[in-house]
């Protein structure tokens, strides 16, 4: 069978490049059938409306703002005081976009693609031809590996429980105790989704931060519903996404926030544009400069000594209002352009600038 476009991954970035894709062309979304969760599940509001997403009745729960500590419990509260994200039931989202991809006209096959050698290689159904292929593998990088596409090469691994832990459905919790990233706890319905993102094995991080939240009271019950790890991409600006008939999308790009470990939004995003011949024109200049703006702040958060992270929470306090009134949680460039017009929040952070100098040196 002969198409236009093959995409590779049924995944958010792949149902939305499939579904995208079928307003000019015929489209094969080839996926496994298999859907896990292996993210946190938690995606902005302003972020589903910019991919056109509609998440139904996967909202497991409503979140307006979040509450985030220091490694001296220095804690700011961001309240938007409306829903700004959803925890979804991140499988059934996903079968949501696969649907609608479906709908606006593309054919589903669901195999393995084994290669890419002139074609899509299925390994229970032949072949299928296509003028181009997109490949939206997430963090399975093994046809890149083949064809010779670029990939990450630097990643976090992440780790989640589902458990019955006591907190406020209103806000997620974001707690910068852990190397390299934060652990956080998401109310999700009848469970929270307790987790963290390192460098190297998350589980005794993890572990240790359960045995904390259980030491202050908060965990109602050992049993965990559910467990889930997986990798993350950091994205890589010089990273190639587009070749002669092969485009690269989502955690297949790297296209993922570093100082949130989110991709669904910006995956999106670019999914969109994976049937143009100036793809990668196309994503870079909606969101080239987004992604470096969360890789640096990914990169000073790494570099933080603790006191640094308190400091500079305790300067964070002084802006709540901005953030609250002109933050985002997709767009980085809009979140500091807020805090850059608050006096109060400048004064604080220019006095401590020297503490996060010595730290970056």
């Amino acid at each position: 069978m002969r198409y236009d476009v093959a995409v590779v991954g049924n995944g958010p970035a792949g149902c939305i490049a499939a579904e995208r894709g079928c307003s000019a062309n015929e489209v094969a979304l080839v996926g496994t059938g298999i859907r896990r969760m292996q993210c946190a599940g938690l995606i902005s509001k302003s972020g589903l409306e910019r991919i056109d997403a509609s998440p139904g009745d996967t909202v497991l729960n409503k979140v307006r703002g979040a509450r985030m500590y220091s490694p001296g419990k220095v804690e700011v509260e961001i309240d938007g005081r409306r829903t700004k994200a959803y925890a979804l039931d991140r499988p059934g989202f996903d079968m949501r976009l696969q649907d609608k991809a479906l709908k606006a006209g593309a054919t589903y096959v669901e195999d393995w693609v084994s290669s890419l050698n002139g074609g899509v290689n299925l390994r229970f159904g032949g072949e299928l031809k296509a003028d181009r292929i997109v490949l939206a593998t997430g963090t399975d990088y093994t046809l890149h590996r083949q064809r010779g596409v670029e990939m990450p090469r630097d990643f976090l691994i992440g780790g989640q429980y589902e458990m019955k832990v006591d907190c406020d459905p209103d806000f997620v919790e974001l707690h910068f105790t852990v190397p390299d990233f934060f652990a956080w706890v998401i109310p999700a319905g009848d469970v929270a989704r307790v987790g963290l993102c390192v460098k190297s094995n998350p589980r005794p991080y993890l572990d240790d931060f359960v045995k904390r939240l259980k030491s202050a009271g908060r965990v109602r019950s050992d049993s965990r519903h559910s467990e889930s790890f997986g990798i993350i991409p950091i994205h890589e600006p010089s990273l190639r996404t587009q070749y002669d008939n092969i485009v690269t999308v989502g955690d297949a790009a790297g296209q993922v926030k570093a100082s949130t470990g989110g991709g669904v939004v910006f995956g999106g995003i670019s999914a969109a544009y994976s049937c143009r011949p100036d793809y990668e024109a196309c994503w870079r200049r909606e969101l080239g400069g987004e992604l470096r703006l969360h890789l640096m702040i990914h990169r000073m958060l790494c570099r933080m000594s603790d006191d640094t992270k308190d400091r500079m929470f305790r300067a964070a306090r002084e802006g709540t209002a901005s953030l609250e009134s002109g933050g985002d949680m997709d767009l980085a460039s809009k979140t500091l352009s807020a805090l850059m017009k608050n006096p109060r929040f400048l004064f604080k952070a220019l006095f401590n600038m020297p503490h996060l100098l010595a730290d970056m040196i």
